[in-house]
């Protein structure tokens, strides 16, 4: 037995004589049964494609691979060709523009955990896997409910008393599931491996803000299932290339919503940059491996086959065909894609035939430039037979033949936005796209973006469609280009086999348990207006803070063995529960959204003013919601009513039909009067102007010729006699800070909140019900201002009046006091001080006069 194949044998022993469990013991026999490790008996009485040594060319022949897959998306989704209509768009701006055909909606009962649990759940049900089987499971998202908990650990609650299992949650836009599928890859790949296998989850709901995104929003989750032998394999370790760099086109920074920020012509251009790289460096490495193995291949055949003279020419002729055979956007009988729309799959594929023409040009400037520097002593016949550019495999012999020519040799990022280039892509790709890229981009079209599980959804479409009609066959392969926002990518190689050592995972068997086609066939069709309402609940849902029901849709319209979400309780705590498998649907075509969804949209929309009274809902109408976390809640604002005063010295200030005369225009600008221009010269009011060359001088107005001629006046606002505000109250505030009031009150009145018909202080009053969920917003640019000038207009008067005017100043008082008093009257106390004043005045006075005479 091989070192390798000892490892394994031993770890599997260490897990069950550790755990000294018999189900556990009985597991260890049933995957050595399953997935034996294989020794040079085995070797040589099976295929040597499944041997777990290696093959002499790098490769191990572990066949480390995709075992089973599954697959979730929403029960309910939306047709794009009506999303065209319900938006008022062109037709074809979806279904031709982004190459979509519909989007799964996914509301506030759901959320990444229960994605997650029901895929999982599903898949160990459908394959019949123990969940004391699993040794690693790690999930890739980027719609996170927690900064800190992973959607890993909530998984964890399906594998009972399975608590040794490896795996994290991988977090980069839309690449997280990717690198959570090449950490499995590599852990089942290891020395490491204690033989049991690993589950691969990348889930997510894509939501986008009301624009141009939204209809790219969708949800959907897949797991797969990864160990040796696989039907499905990642045969070579070699056959990747990844891309990484620093960009910003898709990201979340505001934790507060769930919708990203995004760059989008940005982002298709990283989407090409980073397709460019990984593509080249791919190429490069399939074209490298492909001679090593060529070379090795021609050796040992000439070792032999010495003795069969006759057929070595021919035979290394062929050979000589296959290591100049560049790999090309052809040579894969599929291509997976990264599918945010389908469109982008469709640009990005066509321009691997760019960066294919590209390779073949510069390959070729190199090889005649060596060509020619090594050939000066040879005859223009033997030049004309062993030119590099009668190389088979180039297409790039003269411009005449090339419709690409006009761009082999231009700065690429020239190309990303080339619309002539892109006509002739399109057309050059399109047969080679329909065979190669039709099967994986099927689902995508049909559920639309899903971040990490996007590429994934590629792969089981490939199984569903190409695996139901029989043509994934051994042999065949399938390239996959996955993109994450950021930026990382990556590219790699999987190729089909039929399994030697077991037969318990094929790809017969994953089609019968995907049966995709069928399972959205069965999907509902919902209006499109559900997708706002559902985009809308879980915005509410993101800034309502804990507790929180979920309350769309409602559990009878999930499929049965849907895990949702029951609530999060008051410590942020979520739980969560699973819809029987026998349970019925309830009935198709009636709203989506339950009566509270379309009561709290209604309150929250902001879009259009509405009018009427508003009402706080009560415990009986809203499933027994506490009054005070609803108000909470309430963030978004509703305007209801408006008001608006304007100046004239003619006429009242809030008039009803004050914003009819804005529309029209009407001037409200009248001529100062004499004595307000005297008043204003008193205040000693300094003019700042802006000089002719940028200066600033202050210049005082001094003279009635200095004071402006045209001001908007306000007439009188008299709160106590419009609106019963109490006198005192009244005389408290300044002319800014009435206004303010008055119009709070008018907007009041428009909102029909109150009553307003007379000046009794009950018509103006808010009703007690509307207050926690009422505001009214104002502002001046002065706010006091007015009443600080007139206390330093009187602090100074103060200091300058004569004696002869202290018995008017107390007289003064006195009447300000009496007007501020509710009775209209004084107290005992205040009379008998105010008389003493009035004495000392006149001793005053008196004193003053005998002073003054001479």
């Amino acid at each position: 037995m091989s070192t390798s194949n000892s490892s394994t044998a031993m770890a599997m022993g260490a897990v069950a004589g550790a755990l000294a469990a018999r189900p556990l013991t009985k597991l260890a026999r049933q995957l050595s049964k399953d997935f034996p490790p294989t020794s040079p008996t085995n070797a040589t009485s099976s295929d040597s494609s499944n041997s777990s040594t290696s093959n002499g060319n790098g490769i191990s022949d572990k066949n480390v691979g995709i075992l089973a897959a599954e697959v979730y998306t929403p029960s309910t989704y939306i047709r794009q060709e009506r999303l065209e209509q319900h938006s008022s768009v062109s037709p074809g701006r979806y279904t031709i523009g982004l190459g979509q055909t519909g989007l799964g909606i996914c509301g506030d009962a759901e959320d990444v955990n229960s994605l997650s649990l029901t895929v999982v759940q599903s898949l160990l049900e459908k394959y019949d896997i123990s969940p004391a089987e699993i040794g690693r499971l790690e999930v890739g998202t980027e719609t996170l409910v927690d900064k800190s908990k992973s959607t890993k650990t909530v998984l964890m609650d399906l594998f009972g008393t399975n608590t040794d299992v490896e795996g994290a949650t991988i977090i980069n836009a839309c690449y997280g599931g990717t690198a959570a599928l090449l950490n499995a890859f590599a852990w089942v790949e290891s020395d490491g491996w204690d033989g049991r296998l690993a589950i691969v989850v990348a889930a997510d709901i894509a939501a986008y803000a009301r624009g141009p995104a939204r209809p790219t929003c969708g949800a959907g989750a897949v797991a797969l299932l990864i160990g040796r032998d696989a039907p499905l394999a990642f045969v070579d370790p070699r056959e990747r290339a990844t891309h990484a760099a620093n960009v910003w086109d898709f990201f979340k920074p505001d934790h507060t919503v769930e919708y990203p920020t995004v760059d989008g012509a940005l982002s298709q251009t990283c989407y090409y940059r980073a397709l460019e790289d990984v593509y080249n460096r791919f190429a490069d490495k399939i074209d490298n491996n492909t001679t090593t193995s060529s070379s090795k291949k021609e050796k040992n055949w000439d070792a032999s086959q010495q003795s069969k003279s006759n057929s070595t020419k021919n035979n290394n002729d062929n050979d000589n065909k296959i290591k100049k055979k560049k790999f090309d956007a052809e040579s894969a009988d599929y291509f997976v894609f990264h599918s945010p729309y389908n469109k982008l799959v469709q640009k990005s594929y066509a321009r691997l035939y760019l960066l294919d023409a590209r390779r073949r040009y510069q390959e070729d400037l190199a090889a005649t430039s060596t060509y020619e520097e090594s050939s000066t002593s040879s005859s223009e016949e033997k030049k004309q037979d062993d030119s590099p550019l009668k190389n088979e495999s180039s297409t790039v012999s003269s411009d005449e033949d090339n419709p690409l020519s006009e761009w082999l040799d231009k700065p690429i990022e020239d190309t990303y936005s080339d619309k002539a280039l892109e006509g002739v892509l399109k057309k050059l790709s399109a047969s080679s796209f329909q065979k190669r890229l039709t099967d994986p981009n099927a689902a995508s079209r049909d559920i639309g973006n899903t971040y990490t599980a996007s590429v994934f959804f590629g792969l089981a479409s490939l199984i569903d469609k190409a695996g139901g009609r029989g043509d994934l066959t051994p042999g065949k392969t399938a390239v996959v280009f996955s993109y994450g926002s950021g930026a990382l990518a990556t590219m790699y190689r999987l190729h089909v086999r039929s399994p030697t050592t077991q037969t318990r995972f094929t790809i017969p068997k994953m089609v019968s348990a995907l049966s995709l086609s069928d399972r959205l066939a069965s999907r509902e069709e919902v209006h499109p207006s559900e997708l706002d309402h559902a985009l809308e609940t879980r915005a509410r849902m993101h800034r309502a803070g804990a507790p929180y029901s979920p309350v769309y849709p409602t559990v009878g319209r999930l499929f049965p063995g849907t895990y949702y979400l029951n609530g999060i309780d008051a410590k942020w705590t979520r739980t969560y529960s699973r819809v029987p498998l026998d349970a019925k649907m309830d009935k198709k075509g009636t709203s989506l959204a339950p009566p509270i969804v379309l009561r709290l949209e209604k309150r929250d929309e902001v879009s259009c003013p509405v009018t009427g009274k508003l009402k706080v809902l009560t415990d009986s109408e809203d499933l027994g919601t506490d009054l005070h976390i609803e108000a909470r809640r309430r963030i978004a604002c509703v305007i209801t009513g408006v008001s608006a005063g304007l100046p004239g010295l003619d006429g009242a200030v809030f008039r009803p039909d004050n914003l009819d005369r804005l529309v029209r225009g009407e001037n409200c600008i009248t001529p100062i009067s004499g004595q307000t221009k005297m008043e204003l010269i008193d205040k000693n009011v300094v003019q700042l102007k802006k000089m002719p060359d940028g200066t600033r001088k202050r210049f005082p107005v001094d003279s009635e010729n200095d004071i402006i001629k045209l001001a908007a006046q306000l007439g009188p606002v008299d709160l106590t006699a419009l609106y019963g505000v109490p006198p005192g109250l009244a005389e408290t505030m300044d002319v800014a800070a009435q206004v303010a009031v008055a119009a709070g009150l008018e907007a009041l009145k428009s909102a029909g909140l109150v009553s307003g018909k007379t000046n009794d202080a009950k018509d103006w009053v808010l009703p007690e019900q509307y207050r926690d969920s009422t505001g009214v917003v104002y502002a001046s640019s002065f706010p006091a201002m007015d009443a600080a000038v007139g206390e330093v207009m009187r602090f100074l008067q103060s200091k300058t009046v004569g004696a002869a005017d202290t018995m008017r100043l107390v007289s003064a008082l006195r009447s300000r006091l009496l007007r501020a008093s509710p009775e209209r009257e004084l107290s005992d106390d205040d009379e008998a001080a105010f008389a003493r004043l009035l004495t000392r005045a006149r001793e005053i006075e008196g004193s003053d006069s005998d002073d003054n005479s001479v």
